[in-house]
């Protein structure tokens, strides 16, 4: 584990931190609140996990280690958050806010070598980022509760361990819990076969019952999707980049990784299309440039778009305007315009940059598109994947959903 600091050397470091980030001044006085009870709490102890969580024992009296309840208020629930950020960042020296990462992720000493050579084999095998993202955060979590119970090597790592921890899994869907399992299980597995285990822990782990009612995921039609375009404002490069993203991934029917890592070089302005080699499936993919993701790209690229050296299209507007982490999932943007669109409630709900994927590809099967058809538009790499996916949630609640797929010029001749 990382080398011993005092609390409130840990929490003055943590703060400049968390300001470097540019949260914002109430997330930041809220946060400094709860430093400054813990610094005092811990005065010039050395810190470790369990200290905060006896903090937050003594605080709320109630034993809930550092998991965020359903038992406090928004600004109690600010306590845990703070003590659970200032545990990943000494564990872990990265701040992990919602679905993003803050800075490089340093694995344990402990866990350090087995750990890195891990992923170092995802990206060699060619999974996706958001895979390998979603993995880190599984075994981070995994890392952080075993510190908590002082294991500081994988192979004091035990069965009921095991079990406690999965247990925090239970108010996930189905499908949440058996894609965490996944994940637990493949690097089970891994650190089995290269002898950093002696137990197989991979084969103790319980199967995930995914059976029963499926909720289907939400799609929107085309009202709501004009109404979240109107909800991205248009004047400051921020509110552009904004426009430019959610018009594209509801045209096209990109991923976000492909939008994240779009190239200026990718756009063909003069055959009004765009060529990409996919992140997820490393395949080709060609498709046309519409009307309005033209000139939305345009407006960003002319107007919006910083000053920089970086390759990408959308970049980020602090200093020094670099491209996007390949692991950031951009979904802050997606909720700012979605906050600020006029559409009902339950619109929100199960929602992130796929539902506009998800929608194109059922408007295209109301449309009467053929299976084949989808699946080249939508790059599957897996023609079936149309079939097996989209049919079921058309069936099911998108037959009112329609969207005009007319693709325009943007450039007449």
């Amino acid at each position: 584990m990382p080398g011993k600091v005092l609390v409130f050397e840990l929490c003055s470091e943590l703060e400049q931190e968390l300001i470097r980030q540019q949260l914002s001044e109430d997330t930041l006085k809220r946060y400094r609140k709860v430093l400054n009870e813990f610094s005092v709490f811990g005065g010039e102890k050395i810190y470790h996990q369990s200290l905060g969580t006896k903090f937050l024992i003594e605080k709320f009296k109630a034993d809930g280690g550092i998991s965020i309840t359903d038992e406090h208020s928004r600004s109690e629930t600010y306590y845990f958050k703070c003590i659970r950020i200032l545990a990943e960042y000494y564990n872990f020296g990265i701040i992990h806010t919602g679905t993003d990462f803050h800075g490089e992720l340093i694995w344990p000493e402990g866990f350090r070598s087995c750990t890195e050579r891990y992923f170092e084999g995802l990206v060699n095998d060619g999974l996706s980022y958001g895979y390998i993202n979603s993995s880190k955060k599984v075994i981070k979590d995994l890392i952080l509760y075993l510190d908590e119970k002082n294991i500081s090597d994988p192979v004091l790592i035990t069965a009921q361990h095991n079990d406690a921890f999965i247990k925090s899994y239970y108010k996930l869907s189905p499908k949440g819990i058996a894609t965490k399992l996944c994940v637990l299980r493949r690097y089970y597995r891994f650190l089995y076969l290269n002898q950093y285990i002696r137990v197989p822990l991979a084969e103790k782990l319980p199967q995930a019952n995914i059976n029963g009612r499926m909720k289907f995921p939400t799609v929107w039609d085309q009202e709501t999707i004009e109404k979240i375009k109107a909800g991205a404002e248009r004047v400051s490069p921020a509110g552009k980049r904004s426009y430019a993203m959610i018009v594209l991934a509801a045209e096209s029917g990109l991923r976000i990784g492909d939008i994240r890592n779009l190239k200026l070089t990718d756009i063909d302005w003069v055959q009004k299309k765009i060529s990409i080699i996919q992140g997820k499936t490393k395949k080709a993919l060609v498709l046309p440039l519409t009307e309005e993701a033209g000139w939305a790209l345009i407006d960003y690229i002319k107007n919006g778009r910083p000053v920089t050296d970086s390759p990408n299209v959308f970049v980020k507007h602090r200093p020094p305007y670099d491209a996007f982490p390949v692991n950031s999932t951009l979904n802050y943007i997606l909720s700012s315009v979605l906050n600020k669109s006029d559409i009902p409630p339950e619109k929100k709900e199960n929602i992130g940059w796929h539902t506009f994927r998800r929608s194109l590809a059922t408007m295209l099967l109301q449309s009467d598109v053929d299976m084949p058809t989808i699946s080249e538009i939508l790059g599957h790499s897996d023609p079936d994947i149309a079939g097996r996916y989209y049919i079921q949630l058309d069936i099911q609640s998108l037959k009112k959903c329609m969207l005009d797929l007319e693709v325009m010029d943007y450039v007449r001749e």
